[in-house]
């Protein structure tokens, strides 16, 4: 028995991977036959406005032409396909442009009352309504932190921060509805109560009958806290769902089974409580190194619980997987193996094949969290996915294996070059030149297939961004052996390695929950200290 009127999955397209149109109908087919009737597409900006040349300029965003062709293919599928924009935060791409420089609050937050907004908004919905066939869109509205607090406070004075987001809503709900728009948006700041005076009536008195709000939560499992946030969001509105999430969006790889125990008590609780609509979240934050593909083991499951064909027991059917996808579902899932690569199996959300590619050579110290001898594993992950690679989604499986190579070389890098310089050990410092000259290749190789893996399934635009950092590690490797080889022939002080290294007061263990997750690009930063 289904547990749920509608079943959607949400495809982030707009934070650095724009998919390619036809990779959206390979989701939508697949997507269709797990049984997701609906489909939204993440489009923060990934659109294009005529009336706005500037708005996704150069980021590889869908014509009008493009949405109208997926919709219609959605059509085909039986998927309803239904756009999520932003109509508050999420917008901080458009600040480096004059055109746009007085319509910010913050730096990722409009500024409520602009006037120059509601045309761009107004821009914006009309640009939607001409490529979607749906006359239902999800307008964002979470993470607006800091509204009030930049510009709008400078010229206006201090205000009410929910107060501005409701303030903001009454100038948009008429736009909404002059397209035919019957609007759902996150909760998560309309429900907050900290630094406010706004009660749950007020929200609920603003909002239009029709209107949903979305609950989402990617880590919480227990039941009864689930059970309260629920209760207290139908003070809110009339209408609720709720947005789990797949863990594809923090490096290289998926966390899939972490994924699944958040999704099946997230589902178990909506059920229960009578939430009609549960999402999973594909969210493509950092460049999205990690494909959607690499999802659909969790996608599976939960389509599986949600339509009453699994019991989250070990009943789940894996020849249906093979059926829709193609691929063998333990081989799909063998991707976790990226940040699990001694296959210890627990429900993580590790990121730490990303944090071991970047740590710094000379001034990182992420490794010292890698288990010792952890390259003998690398490298036989490495020769495992070499197999799959000649199969379904073999560029997902050629990818990881280049990771997998790259790490398998890395790895004990830098803990050798600390060790050896403290010793002042000429010839394993020049032995660590040699292996320096192998990781160079590795990562060479590594650039020329991330490349092919890439733009395979998007449009080009956002491989600019992992080619700069890639090609930075190029040149930290020619650093270090520079610097390496200047202290063994002629005994010159490496100063960055000098005192010795500190073991960071955080644990991103590979095998816990609490492993580091934090956004990719600081996590570089923090690679380098």
């Amino acid at each position: 028995m289904k547990k749920f009127e509608h079943l959607s999955a949400l495809v982030e397209c707009s934070s650095g991977v724009v998919p390619k149109v036809e990779t959206i109908k390979k989701y939508l087919d697949i997507f269709s036959r797990m049984g997701y009737d609906r489909m939204y597409l993440g489009l923060a900006d990934a659109y294009k406005i005529p009336e706005e040349p500037f708005f996704n300029y150069k980021r590889g965003g869908y014509t009008t032409d493009d949405l109208r062709e997926m919709d219609d293919y959605a059509k085909r599928c039986g998927v309803e396909l239904i756009p999520q924009i932003q109509l508050l935060s999420h917008l901080h791409f458009l600040r480096k442009y004059p055109e746009y420089s007085g319509i910010f609050d913050t730096d990722n937050v409009l500024m409520v009352g602009e006037e120059r907004v509601y045309q761009l908004i107004e821009h914006m919905i009309k640009a939607i309504s001409e490529g979607f066939s749906s006359r239902r869109i999800h307008i964002g509205l979470d993470e607006v932190f800091g509204i009030g607090t930049g510009e709008y406070l400078k010229k206006y004075g201090p205000a009410d921060k929910k107060e501005l987001i409701l303030r903001h809503l009454r100038r948009v709900f008429p736009i909404l509805k002059k397209y035919g728009y019957t609007c759902e948006m996150w909760a998560d700041m309309l429900l907050e109560t900290d630094n406010t005076a706004v009660t749950a009536e007020q929200v609920r008195a603003v909002l239009p009958d029709e209107s949903t709000l979305f609950l989402w939560d990617y880590e919480e499992n227990d039941e009864a806290r689930l059970a309260a946030m629920i209760d207290r969001g139908k003070a809110y509105a009339q209408n609720l769902a709720f947005a789990g999430g797949v863990w594809k969006y923090i490096g290289f790889g998926p966390c899939n089974r972490y994924s699944v125990s958040r999704l099946l008590p997230q589902m178990k609780v909506c059920s229960q409580k009578g939430i009609r609509h549960f999402m999973v979240t594909l969210w493509s934050d950092n460049g999205a190194p990690c494909s959607v593909y690499a999802a659909l083991p969790a996608l599976f499951v939960a389509a599986e619980y949600a339509n009453g064909a699994y019991d989250g027991g070990e009943d789940l059917d894996k020849e249906k997987f093979r059926t829709i996808a193609g691929i063998g579902y333990d081989d799909m899932l063998s991707l976790e193996y990226l940040n699990d690569p001694l296959k210890q199996g627990g429900r993580t959300r590790s990121s730490s094949s990303f944090w071991a590619f970047y740590t710094d050579l000379l001034l990182g110290n992420f490794d010292l969290f890698l288990t010792p001898g952890i390259e003998k594993a690398y490298a036989q992950r490495a020769n495992e996915y070499a197999v799959l690679k000649t199969g379904p989604f073999g560029h997902v499986f050629a990818m990881s294996e280049a990771v997998m190579r790259v790490l398998a070389v890395k790895a004990p890098l830098p803990g050798r070059i600390r060790e050896a310089y403290a010793r002042k050990d000429r010839r394993a410092l020049l032995a660590c030149v040699e292996e320096i000259g192998r990781l160079k290749r590795a990562i060479s190789d590594f650039m020329g297939v991330f490349e092919d893996y890439f733009r395979t399934d998007n449009r080009p635009f956002g491989l600019e961004v992992h080619q700069l950092y890639l090609g930075g590690q190029l040149v930290r490797c020619d650093y270090a052996v520079e610097r390496l080889t200047a202290f063994c022939e002629r005994g010159e002080t490496v100063e960055e390695l000098e005192g010795g290294v500190l073991r960071l007061n955080y644990d991103p263990p590979l095998t816990q929950d609490n492993s580091c997750m934090m956004d990719c690009r600081m996590l570089i930063s923090y690679c380098i200290p």
